[in-house]
């Protein structure tokens, strides 16, 4: 499965109309939790893990597990935090129907009503995004502070086998109430990147600029929003960039369970290649004097069915979006 392309409105509606349905008929205003003052953030270890399921049978068999996880150790000036962010979907190939083995037919012929047995292939993998990440941010004062951190990301169908980047930098601290909290980064980076067809037009390793922010805003006592966005950008080649955003809206079922809907977006803006791609042409065969065989026989390509023919291969490269939409089950310990 790739993730899925979606219409640009079908998402966001989606995310208003959660929103409207934990909000209910209340006052969001009237459980404002910025009224209450600054609150000290809570020291040692916390734990949220989300987890998405998916299995169809019958007709169709597939399976997606979505899980991601964050681990945080938070002391009074400082805090440590661990991500990790699994996407893995298998598929089954379409039905087909197997022509009992042992039988013998003219070449260029067909068996005459040989036995067959329909076959349904088991799923196989297809697609998988792995993240691995970890950071470290202390405070220079209230509303400064400086981080650094190591990830690890892979993405089959972008066709990104390993990327590591090493960051470090500063940040400002915009709001940090009990309501809304909104931070910003950005600093400087190192990126060694290996993907399944090599690239001679772009670096595998580079230093680079990274930025990006965090931002969540709790509308009521049930309802979160949040929004990250990390983002990459290679110094020798400032064309050569990439993002990872992820919006999400969360509604607390009590306080240990959450239900939560997420829009995704990564972006390459040098997609990694795609090689020996077949150029198909359709054709159908013209013969101008009406003679078979006569030598003046051509084929004229068409834009659909017919006859298919494989000219050869050809390289292109990748999507530079892919769209990820996720429900998932919150769990926070």
């Amino acid at each position: 499965m790739r993730p899925c392309r979606v219409s640009h409105r079908g998402p966001f509606l989606a995310l208003s109309l959660l929103a409207v349905i934990a909000a209910g008929p209340e006052d969001v205003h009237a459980q404002d939790p910025q009224t209450k003052g600054k609150e000290e953030p809570k020291l040692g270890w916390s734990n949220t893990s989300d987890l998405s399921l998916v299995v169809t049978g019958g007709n169709s068999e597939s399976q997606t597990l979505g899980f991601s996880d964050k681990l945080r150790y938070q002391w009074k000036e400082a805090r440590v935090e661990f991500k990790v962010n699994v996407v893995r979907a298998n598929k089954s190939d379409d039905r087909f129907f197997l022509v009992a083995p042992g039988l013998e037919f003219p070449v260029g012929g067909a068996p005459s009503n040989p036995t067959t047995s329909l076959i349904k292939p088991e799923p196989e993998l297809d697609a998988a995004n792995y993240l691995i990440g970890g950071d470290y941010e202390r405070k220079i004062s209230p509303s400064w502070f400086w981080n650094t951190g190591l990830s690890w990301y892979r993405n089959d169908d972008a066709g990104i086998l390993n990327r590591y980047i090493a960051f470090a930098g500063i940040g400002n601290t915009w709001a940090d109430n009990p309501r809304r909290r909104f931070v910003t980064s950005y600093g400087i980076s190192y990126t060694d990147r290996e993907e399944e067809e090599p690239d001679p037009e772009k670096d595998r390793r580079f230093a680079g600029a990274r930025a990006g922010w965090d931002y969540t805003e709790h509308f009521n006592e049930a309802t979160t929003f949040d929004s990250d966005l990390g983002t990459n950008l290679n110094f020798a080649d400032p064309s050569d960039y990439s993002f990872n955003t992820l919006n999400a809206l969360t509604v607390s079922v009590n306080s240990r369970v959450s239900l939560k809907v997420s829009l995704q977006w990564l972006f390459e803006n040098e997609p990694a290649l795609e090689s020996d791609l077949d150029v198909v042409a359709y054709v159908e065969l013209v013969n101008p004097d009406g003679i078979p065989s006569s030598g003046d026989e051509r084929y004229r390509t068409l834009s659909s069915g017919s006859t298919k023919l494989v000219l050869g291969s050809a390289d292109a490269r990748k999507d530079k979006l892919d769209t990820v939409i996720r429900t998932a089950l919150v769990i926070k310990f």
